[in-house]
């Protein structure tokens, strides 16, 4: 064997594997780019969708915060007026015992006048 032809051989390998490689080498980058392609619609779904919960909680967060609010200013009303009432039931309590007081003075006022009176003599 001659070394031209073992050149010439060698050289022919080399060839192949470098076609071979390129081969290989474009379809790795063509399925990289179809994982990466899957990936990202995969992941691209899944961040749109935690992207829309999150405004929704948001939202949620926001109509509680309001609702609270009134439910807040509802609740101060009722209680202003359950103070009035009471403040209100108080002063009935105070005019009935002022009543009794007056009925008892008057009571002792009536007692002490018929006390008082000159008996008639019937002679």
């Amino acid at each position: 064997m001659s070394l031209s032809r073992l050149v010439k051989e060698h050289q022919t390998k080399q060839a192949a594997l470098k076609r071979e490689n390129d081969h290989l080498r474009k379809e790795a980058v063509q399925s990289a780019g179809v994982f990466s392609d899957a990936v990202a619609d995969t992941l691209g779904g899944r961040v749109s969708q935690i992207f829309l919960n999150q405004k929704e909680l948001e939202q949620e967060a926001r109509n509680l915060s309001v609702q609270t609010a009134r439910y807040a200013k509802q609740t101060a009303q009722w209680l202003a007026l359950v103070e009035q009432f009471d403040s209100t039931l108080k002063e009935l309590g105070d005019v009935q015992n002022w009543v009794q007081v007056i009925h008892k003075d008057m009571e002792q006022v009536a007692n002490s006048l018929e006390s008082s009176r000159p008996t008639p003599s019937y002679s």
